[in-house]
């Protein structure tokens, strides 16, 4: 990771950050791991949201972008000034000195899951193929000043996609500072979400009423289980950021519920769930849905409804309103046409599942029956997500949610009642994600959004069961605690500071042998940038998102968006993968395809990721094939990939210039690998 890429980022996020949480929150407003984790939540939001502002006004440049957000920085530390700095150091001092054991031992954790995530490498990102498409559309972004008219994906022009505004003008901004090359700035990146993730979960702990033991949510849930919100922190994904930003709006939304102490809390709790939604939505509403549950618990706990319900409507009317004003003020389209129903997709033919199809390369169907997953499909899934195992005892599946309703039973009978509302909270959650996965599943016919419910909001079923099993657990910790006046410290030592020292010396990336693909990568990207023309037109048998754009400035006709919402444009953009695939398995006839297409030369890479779809295209590909084919000359070959010039190609001519479009700046020599 680049320790100059990882201090600006650091930087342009937590200045801002940090001086807006000071302004919103006075001293001895909140507490040390809310403050902390509300810098890199209300940071990033004050960087996406000013670089949003003038996408909106079609008035984004490096130097308005710079300007505004000094400007507003600037404000936002002369209120947080104007509140005196003494005061809330004091007010930092004091509740260090009344909490000094639970609070160390969140640092500790804070601090070893940040040494665990500098461990990881932005060759990582080559194993998904979401990050370069996020990167790309920043890029877009920042070259037009808004969002353009249309889009060169997929080797043709559509309309861009905005439901990730905040996040692209994010990035817009943020390459102006962090400089064009994806890899160092997506790693530096994704140290920034991660540690503001584990931030806000230790937040979010204390919040919901633990004091000894949360550390433990974000140790466990991000360093120590084998679930999805760990292992995808080896990726720069949208959703990470989403994820941290959405933990720290259920944050101020737990705040404001609970405490009902002026409208700080539900602002900042509807203005981060809006933000958050436009920068990935399945977060938001996993969370917004528990903070719903623990709505509920809290008008069922007391008498002062009128509080709790007002904030409610607040934050639930507040964050969907800014959302939408964002998306509907900045142009391009959505892209959720296809949720409307799977009626939307009955152009492709009978039982046909284009989504299916785009994932795979070859023409999939739906499956028969009501169900896309029937429920014993989605039981093993279940299973799976909440134990973090590949093969659970089926048992578990009855003996999980009687043991979670015994839990949440004794909570309320027995406990406080901020720890019963945090339980309804995660017991909510859980039986909520569960709905929605019943819900989708019978409700569409296409494997996205068919799947949303399993393959989407199950990574926040390990957080819930956490939650339980630490409220569950709190109780025995704090009677320790309470027996000596040093055992405390030792509790805190033997179940927190200890094991979060562990995973610091010992815990890397979830995904192993990645170094290797990454290396290989970026040897074919090299050859591209150094070898290939500006306005060449490339065909690879992997289907990326935004690889060749982001690193090498090319076009690939097979790379894009996933389209997968919008029918219009998934017919031309399927057929294409579709013919691709047929080339590739049999590319003697294939001429035809790539006059078509304007293609200028084909590779065929060799075992590796390079920020691709598995099997989409390279599915029963023969490399030597291609060797003998007239059309094809040969001009580089090496262990990594096989790259031929389509004799007679065009370069480019007729088809839309990469260079007159926004996103697209022509990279000649190695590309930054991120260190």
């Amino acid at each position: 990771m680049s320790p100059a890429a990882l201090g600006t980022a650091c930087g342009l996020v937590l200045v801002p950050g940090i001086g807006a949480m000071l302004a919103v929150y006075p001293p001895r407003r909140a507490g040390v791991a809310t403050r902390i984790a509300l810098a890199f939540a209300l940071g990033y939001a004050t960087v996406g949201l000013v670089a949003t502002a003038l996408v909106i006004g079609h008035v984004l440049t490096r130097t308005s972008f710079l300007l505004l957000l000094l400007a507003v920085t600037l404000a936002l530390w002369g209120v947080a000034v104007r509140r005196g700095p003494g005061e809330h150091l004091r007010a930092v001092r004091d509740e260090l000195a009344d909490d000094r054991v639970a609070l160390a031992a969140g640092l500790v954790v804070l601090l070893a899951i940040g040494v665990v995530r500098l461990r990881s490498s932005p060759l990582l990102d080559f194993q998904m193929f979401g990050p370069w498409r996020y990167w790309a559309d920043g890029l877009e972004l920042a070259d037009a000043g808004q969002v353009p008219a249309q889009s060169l994906q997929w080797g043709a022009l559509y309309t861009p996609a905005i439901s990730k505004l905040v996040l692209n003008s994010f990035h817009a901004g943020s390459s102006y500072l962090l400089g064009r090359s994806p890899l160092p700035a997506m790693g530096a990146l994704l140290w920034v979400a991660s540690t503001g993730l584990a931030a806000g979960l230790w937040a979010l702990a204390r919040e919901l009423g633990l004091r000894l033991l949360a550390p433990l949510l974000p140790l466990l849930t991000l360093a120590v289980l084998n679930d999805e919100l760990r292992r995808n922190l080896d990726v720069y994904t949208a959703e990470n950021v989403g994820r941290m930003v959405a933990v720290c709006g259920l944050v101020a939304g737990v705040r404001a519920l609970r405490d009902r102490d002026g409208w700080a809390d539900p602002v900042v709790a509807a203005l981060l769930f809006g933000a958050g939604f436009a920068t990935h939505g399945v977060p938001v509403v996993a969370l917004m849905v528990a903070l719903g549950w623990y709505g509920v618990a809290r008008l069922l706990q007391g008498w002062d409804r009128g509080p709790v319900l007002g904030r409610m409507a607040a934050i639930a009317l507040g964050a969907p309103a800014v959302t939408v004003a964002l998306l509907l003020s900045a142009g391009g389209t959505i892209g959720f046409q296809g949720a409307s129903g799977s009626d939307r997709y009955r152009s492709f033919g009978a039982g046909v599942d284009p989504t299916a199809s785009l994932l795979s390369g070859t023409l999939e169907h739906s499956p028969h029956g009501h169900w896309y997953v029937g429920p014993s499909g989605i039981g093993t899934a279940f299973l799976r997500a909440v134990t973090t195992l590949d093969d659970p005892p089926r048992v578990l599946l009855w003996l999980i949610p009687i043991a979670a309703a015994v839990a949440l039973v004794a909570i309320l009978r027995r406990l406080p009642a901020e720890h019963g509302a945090a339980a309804v909270m995660a017991a909510g959650l859980a039986v909520s994600m569960v709905g929605i996965a019943f819900l989708f599943s019978y409700r569409y016919r296409t494997q996205i959004p068919g799947r949303f419910g399993i393959d989407r909001e199950f990574d926040y079923l390990p957080l819930a069961a956490v939650v339980l099993i630490l409220l569950a657990l709190e109780p025995a910790a704090g009677w320790i605690g309470r027996r000596r006046a040093w055992a405390p410290a030792v509790v805190a030592a033997l179940v927190v500071a200890l094991p979060a020292v562990a995973v610091g010396a010992t815990v890397g990336p979830a995904r192993a042998s990645y170094r290797e693909n990454g290396e290989r990568a970026l040897a074919i990207l090299d050859w591209v940038a150094a070898n290939t023309p500006c306005d060449a037109r490339i065909l690879p048998d992997r289907v990326t998102l935004g690889t060749f754009v982001a690193a090498t400035g090319r076009v690939s006709v097979v790379e894009g968006m996933g389209p997968y919402l919008r029918p219009d444009m998934l017919h031309p953009v399927l057929n294409e993968v579709l013919r691709a695939h047929r080339f590739f398995q049999d590319p003697a006839p294939g001429r035809a395809f790539l006059r078509r297409e304007g293609v200028d030369y084909v590779i065929v890479v060799k075992g590796v990721r390079i920020g691709s779809m598995v099997g989409t295209l390279e599915s029963g590909v023969d490399p030597a094939a291609l060797a003998g084919v007239g059309f094809l000359r040969p001009v580089h070959t090496s262990p990594d990939a096989d790259v031929y010039r389509v004799r007679g190609s065009r370069g480019g001519r007729g088809f839309p210039r990469p260079s007159e479009q926004p996103g697209f700046t022509c990279v000649r020599g190695p590309v930054a690998d991120g260190s």
